[in-house]
């Protein structure tokens, strides 16, 4: 017992040692800030904005003929037969199906742009996020979003990580 208590406080003690005199430097910063304060945001919002402001006018037009055929059917359902109240009724149906594929359709079309629109502006924070890391000798750079605690000798790298990416 007594070898194995040598063993592990000769295994143990170097890091001890080398943590006492190594400084370890924590970077933290707001990369949601941060990704909002880049001048190609407003480009990447402008071009989402114009898909879904399309998006809608397809729906609305999608509605309004529901609407029309809807109304008609209510209004020709006394004067129909069955046959003619079946068919209407099967149109109407296939009508609402289709737009609730369409606005899956359009949901997931969105959803692909943006993640297209915001992925080279997501790498290049990463990347700069990466050299100052690397050349400042940070241990570590968390996002402050996700700190439960934050001492005051962790650095707010914001400021470097925007000169790295030339902003």
């Amino acid at each position: 017992m007594l070898k194995k208590s040598v063993l592990v406080l000769f295994l143990v003690f170097p890091f001890f040692a080398f943590a006492q005199n190594t400084q370890v430097k924590l970077g933290y910063l707001d990369v949601q800030a941060l990704f909002a304060s880049l001048p190609e945001v407003a480009t990447i919002e402008a071009t989402l904005k114009k898909l879904s402001d399309d998006h809608e006018t397809e729906f609305k037009r999608m509605e309004d003929e529901y609407n029309r055929k809807l109304t008609e059917f209510q209004d020709g359902q006394q004067k129909w037969d069955d046959a003619i109240k079946k068919n209407r009724a099967e149109e109407i149906q296939a009508l609402q199906v289709k737009i609730q594929n369409y606005i899956q359709s359009a949901q997931q079309s969105f959803q692909k742009k943006q993640d297209e629109l915001q992925a080279p502006l997501k790498e290049k924070i990463m990347k700069a996020i990466n050299k100052v890391g690397a050349e400042d000798g940070f241990l570590y750079i968390y996002d402050a979003n996700l700190l439960l605690f934050k001492s005051e000798q962790a650095i707010d790298v914001t400021p470097l990580v925007k000169k790295k990416m030339g902003n």
